[in-house]
């Protein structure tokens, strides 16, 4: 087959299926035309269009007795021709072309493979309406069945997962290739979001917020404390430094009993730094807490539950998200530290303003209860454009 042939029938195919009558038809009555004003016929325009139009002549009232097309031709000089869509299945096979209705067979033989009783299972019902309505399928989410199918298999390994994995380890344990998960994380983070109801402030909160973590994970944590971890006992006010407790230091860490009255958990590393507090504990979350970092907290609250309990972030919706998270999954009574209207209006010179989506979200947390603690700190910010960042706090 010549190329002129094939460029010409893979056009016509592919004007097809960007027209509604690949999906289901049209009360129109509708052609898929191309003329010589198309690229794929241009030859019959160039200044040595007589060296080509001979045999693309040919080739085109071939294609024709083949009942593919129907071809006008004026004086025999070619003018245009229209796909014959009753011969459009024929065509496929005949250039050896998927039909875009195998696709979406595929995708819904795969659809129909899963269950998840979590809000994956909305994301499959999304995909089958999408398909029944729009006789494609949505491409942001996936490229093909086959990536559909890695997709669900990941989501359905990644719920087994109880502790943090590295994305690697991962990969590596569940698909016996350690690129894998990361050839789609875009993907995968993009479903996450879109349909687990929750905000992130990144995409690495995304995946912590299931154990995929991009390497291990540490907090930092000073003042105040007495820990023993294996056989050694380290009191952090002796030690004059601040304590990186990787993963593993926290599995194994035991709380010894010591004066606690006050624990401050900070969101930004300058501020963990300067935090000059002698009276609290002060630990470093770095953004939305994990998993481990959960250990931590609830570890130091199980042993001091009548201490009081602060949380330091950034005053924008970032902030007031990781604060929201950090109550509803370890259900500690934190109170927030310095995320008011107080420190807007003392830290004026410093405010950033709000962009149109910081407003939207803004809008939004206004209205939803779990944000009532925030109210009036959301309320001046939106009548004032204003936000704040932890690094500008002197202390």
């Amino acid at each position: 087959m010549r190329n002129f042939e094939t460029n010409l029938l893979n056009k016509l195919l592919d004007k097809y299926e960007k027209s509604k009558l690949s999906k289901g038809g049209t009360v129109v009555k509708r052609t898929i035309t191309l003329t010589t004003r198309d690229d794929v016929l241009n030859s019959y325009n160039g200044f040595d269009s007589y060296k080509y139009s001979d045999e693309n002549d040919a080739i085109i009232k071939k294609i024709e007795k083949l009942g593919f097309i129907t071809a006008v031709f004026d004086n025999d000089s070619f003018k245009s021709l229209s796909l014959n869509l009753s011969q459009v299945d024929d065509l496929y096979s005949y250039i050896g072309r998927d039909k875009p209705t195998d696709e979406l067979d595929k995708i819904n033989n795969i659809l129909e493979k899963y269950h998840f009783d979590n809000f994956m299972d909305s994301f499959i019902e999304y995909v089958k309406d999408y398909v029944k309505e729009k006789y494609e399928y949505p491409k942001s989410y996936f490229s093909d069945a086959n990536q559909l199918d890695l997709l669900l298999s990941i989501f359905k390994s990644l719920f087994l997962l109880t502790e943090e994995t590295k994305k690697r380890d991962f990969s590596v344990r569940y698909f016996n290739d350690s690129k894998i998960f990361e050839s789609v994380q875009g993907k995968i983070i993009k479903i996450i979001k879109d349909f687990d109801g929750n905000e992130y402030s990144s995409d690495d909160a995304v995946l912590a917020e299931y154990n995929i973590i991009k390497n291990s994970s540490y907090a930092l944590i000073k003042n105040n404390l007495i820990v023993k971890i294996n056989d050694s006992i380290i009191n952090l006010n002796d030690l004059k430094f601040e304590l990186s407790l990787s993963d593993d230091m926290i599995k194994s860490l035991i709380i010894l009993d010591s004066n606690v009255t006050k624990i401050i958990t900070v969101e930004n590393l300058t501020t963990f730094y300067s935090l000059n507090d002698k009276d609290a504990v002060i630990i470093y979350l770095g953004g939305f807490h994990n998993h481990t970092k959960q250990t931590l907290l609830l570890k130091i609250y199980k042993q001091y539950p009548n201490a009081k309990y602060y949380h330091f972030s950034d005053i924008d919706c970032g902030g007031f998200l990781i604060f929201n998270n950090l109550v509803e999954k370890t259900k500690i009574p934190f109170i927030p530290y310095r995320m008011d209207k107080i420190e807007l209006i003392k830290y004026k010179e410093n405010i950033k303003k709000l962009t149109e989506n910081d407003k939207k979200r803004l809008l939004k947390m206004l209205a939803d209860s779990r944000f009532e603690i925030f109210k009036d700190t959301i309320t001046y910010m939106l009548e004032n454009n204003v936000k704040l960042e932890q690094e500008i706090f002197d202390e």
